[in-house]
């Protein structure tokens, strides 16, 4: 019986080593691999609005965020499966509690500048790490979850 617990806590120490070597390779893969940000993009401004983006979420105030959104964005991602990611991240992490870091890079695609802010959010339950996607218009046209 001691070797399933001990067994137990050992997999749930690897699962969360694991987890956390993961979010800190993706940051510093961003760090070395993203440029800075454009002359296009102000790095305070971008931050603040991925967390304000953030916030609506959390907050169940999906129409403000999808006001945040481009329109290319929005037809990707309707309110309807927003909200139904938001209330998935909840029921698994439980209730928000704080940002524990942020950090924005720069990105091309196809001549086209990006600014990209990964925010890593505490959750009663678990960390999760959210990508952003600004266009030069600080509209948002990417959203991912991890």
């Amino acid at each position: 019986m001691m070797k399933t617990t001990k067994k137990k806590y050992y997999k749930g120490s690897i699962k969360r080593f694991v987890a956390l070597f993961t979010v800190a390779a993706l940051l510093f893969s961003l760090s070395a691999c993203g440029t800075k940000l454009p002359d296009a993009f102000d790095e305070k401004e971008v931050k603040g609005a991925a967390t304000e983006f953030l916030d609506f979420l959390t907050a169940g105030e999906y129409d403000k965020g999808m006001d945040m959104m481009s329109a290319a964005m929005q037809a990707a991602l309707p309110q309807e499966d927003l909200a139904a990611i938001m209330g998935d991240v909840e029921r698994q992490a439980g209730a928000f509690l704080e940002y524990k870091s942020i950090a924005a890079v720069g990105q091309s695609s196809q001549g086209v500048e990006y600014a990209t802010v990964v925010v890593v959010a505490s959750y009663e339950n678990r960390n999760v790490t959210y990508t952003v996607v600004f266009n030069t218009d600080m509209k948002i046209d990417g959203f991912f979850l991890k």
